[in-house]
């Protein structure tokens, strides 16, 4: 299989202590996590070879959804943004794929997620029996749905967490890993890897409860770390519509007055949030909420779609799954 796909990268808020992996193991265990080749030296077992096969077959299916959304943030994003420009991506549990497929060249992507960081397992080391398929079973939804299923993420990722699958991902998408640090104060980890042309990138994961009392309370540093990024790019999909809650008002302040632009879905922020300081752009087709969301729907969003019109897209993403019905707003500042 071709893994060749695309990229994207952060500092972490500061913290004491970090474990590093050393660069030339990680290398060799980022591909045995993501399926591609087995620890060298060390026999594959079943359960391996069963998650390399499947994540193949998965990746493969998924190969013409991702070059859609390549092709499309190359069109539609790219001309907006800053070279290698900083990406805040809240809500996102481990979603690396939609990040790196939508902002190749970030030179920066935060994640922000409520699921536990975990550990890989020792460099050099089998995992446990039943790892690989509790991995693959975690992955399975982003490639099927577009997005992982709150409840379902919070038992797929309790036990090992995201690290693994964060740097999977990430190989998968082309990149090379060369250090993985970890941080407790917030729980966070920082991916560093290079691009298949050489492009040094970072991603970082921040476990953190983005909500106004988690804001103001373990994971104050979030704010002061991605306010230090600003102008930033903020990118919002299957988010559950929090941001159209008081309880996110912190949150969506945040991101209307540091943001260049901000990509999303309509679970983001509202479309009457946007003032005239934003030029905004319509993609696919809006449709109401399904249950349980239905009293989230939209009038002014709706009326927007209507009485403008949109461009349609070629990828399903968000709640919706299929491109017919999938919606994109691309709100940014100063380009009217």
């Amino acid at each position: 299989m071709r893994s060749g796909l695309l990229l994207g990268s952060l500092a972490l808020v500061g913290a004491p202590a970090m474990a590093r992996a050393d660069d030339a193991p990680i290398a060799a265990q980022a591909r045995w996590l993501a399926g591609l080749a087995p620890l060298p030296g060390i026999e594959p077992g079943a359960e391996w070879q069963a998650y390399a096969k499947a994540e193949n077959d998965r990746w493969a299916a998924s190969q013409a959804r991702v070059k859609a959304m390549q092709d499309w943030s190359t069109r539609e994003i790219a001309p907006l943004l800053a070279p290698e420009p900083a990406v805040f991506y809240p809500f996102a549990g481990p979603d690396a794929l939609h990040g790196l497929a939508l902002f190749a060249g970030a030179r920066r992507i935060v994640l922000v997620g409520l699921e536990p960081l975990g550990a890989l397992p020792a460099p050099g080391q089998l995992a446990a029996a039943g790892y690989f398929g509790r991995l693959g079973a975690a992955l399975a939804d982003v490639h099927r749905l577009t997005f992982f299923r709150t409840l379902e993420m919070s038992n797929d990722f309790q036990r090992e967490g995201v690290l693994a699958a964060l740097v999977a991902t990430i190989v998968r998408m082309g990149g090379t890993v060369s250090s993985v640090q970890t941080s407790t104060t917030p729980p966070s980890a920082r991916i560093d890897w290079t691009t298949a042309t050489g492009q040094q990138r970072r991603l970082d994961y921040l476990q953190a409860d983005l909500a106004n009392a988690g804001l103001k309370g373990a994971a104050a540093p979030v704010v002061s770390m991605v306010h230090g990024l600003a102008p930033y790019v903020t990118f919002v999909k299957a988010a559950m519509f929090l941001l159209a809650e008081p309880r996110f008002s912190t949150l969506k302040q945040m991101i209307l007055d540091d943001s260049s632009i901000v990509l999303q879905d309509d679970t983001g922020i509202p479309f009457r949030a946007f003032d005239e300081r934003w030029a905004t752009r319509l993609f696919g087709r809006y449709e109401a909420p399904g249950a349980p969301y239905e009293e989230r729907v939209q009038p002014a969003l709706r009326t927007a779609y209507e009485q403008r019109g949109a461009t349609a897209l070629g990828f399903g993403i968000g709640y919706h799954v299929q491109a017919a019905r999938s919606n994109l707003l691309v709100a940014s500042k100063g380009h009217r």
